[in-house]
């Protein structure tokens, strides 16, 4: 099973954020579906036994969670994302860690655009300024995702309560 570890925004965060996103995508990419946004703060891979990954959860509830919110956005190579800021910041980071990630490289994001194809050049795709409200990150799920042609499907596997940092 493909397993990560994530945050989901609000649903008046993502209509505020898909908001800005509405209309076709630029020519060459698809909007990934904004039922899906999620902050990936790790991602496990495909595991046989996800007990380590139950147990690292379980072991991050309770921890302060951050405030959130979606200012601004930036490229990865055939991604688009809406970047997302935390107050503070050393409390993503250690929920971060907590669940096995890495937060000294960690880029906090939601992917909003995903390219289709392989085309080179790469196709341009400029986004629009994207600002969100502020919200408490009061969970924290691990997640199995099932890649489909059309985008992934996602399915909550385990979820812990956070605490109001």
């Amino acid at each position: 099973m493909r397993l990560f570890t994530a945050l989901v925004p609000p649903a008046e965060a993502v209509a505020q954020v898909a908001a800005a996103l509405a209309g076709p995508a630029p020519d060459g990419w698809r909007l990934v579906d904004p039922a899906t946004w999620h902050i990936t703060l790790a991602f496990h891979g495909d595991v046989d036994d996800p007990a380590p990954h139950l147990a690292a959860l379980d072991a991050a509830a309770g921890l302060p969670g951050p405030r959130l919110r979606v200012d601004g956005s930036g490229a990865f190579p055939g991604v688009r994302w809406a970047r997302v800021v935390a107050e503070p910041r050393a409390a993503l980071d250690a929920l971060v860690e907590a669940v096995g990630g890495d937060a000294q490289g960690f880029v906090p994001h939601i992917t909003v655009l995903r390219r289709r194809g392989r085309r080179r050049p790469e196709p341009r795709a400029v986004l629009p300024p994207l600002s969100g409200p502020w919200w408490q990150a009061d969970e924290v799920l691990l997640m199995a995702s099932e890649l489909r042609r059309d985008g992934a499907v996602h399915r909550i596997v385990h979820r812990v309560a956070l605490t109001r940092g």
